[in-house]
């Protein structure tokens, strides 16, 4: 299991190191400026995650977090230029440590705490949510499965707050 997480962990550094293609399509304002909107996403798969916001950061998007941001969507704050990601007052973030799942037919879902992978991913924030996050009792590593939610004036805090021209 350790060598499958290492290989992961592995994998997810060269996606958010390469460039990628984007796929999907932004919104694109009359301004000719273009924002993808995240309202609620509870997240998913890490590396889905790591290719999705490559494929933005390298297509030059705005992202603006206008609701949910939850797990694996967090990574958006890593992947992404500082200046490319805002909040709105109504955003919300929700961070916890990373898991494998181990499913076979016939049997209940085992979830494992995935140190490694918690600590790539932990790597990846801007240290200012990384500071945050160790106030919270998460340091990368460690197993953190409850969910560190983070909005209002402490979430501004860590993420630079929308302004018009974000969104015209």
């Amino acid at each position: 299991m350790k060598l499958l997480q290492r290989a992961l962990a592995g994998v997810l550094m060269l996606l958010a190191l390469s460039p990628a293609s984007a796929k999907t399509v932004p919104v694109q304002f009359v301004s000719g400026r273009t924002a993808t909107f995240i309202s609620d996403d509870p997240g998913g798969v890490i590396v889905q995650f790591v290719r999705k916001y490559s494929d933005y950061r390298d297509a030059g998007t705005n992202v603006v977090i206008s609701g949910e941001c939850v797990s694996a969507c967090t990574l958006v704050l890593g992947i992404m230029r500082p200046e490319r990601v805002c909040v709105m007052p109504e955003a919300y973030l929700g961070f916890h440590s990373a898991s494998t799942i181990t499913r076979e037919k016939g049997k209940p879902d085992i979830i494992e705490h995935a140190p490694e992978i918690s600590d790539l991913v932990f790597q990846m924030y801007p240290s200012r949510v990384r500071n945050y996050l160790a106030t919270q009792g998460w340091f990368g590593a460690n197993a953190h499965p409850e969910i560190i939610w983070v909005r209002g004036a402490q979430l501004r805090k860590l993420v630079r707050p929308c302004s018009a021209a974000d969104l015209s």
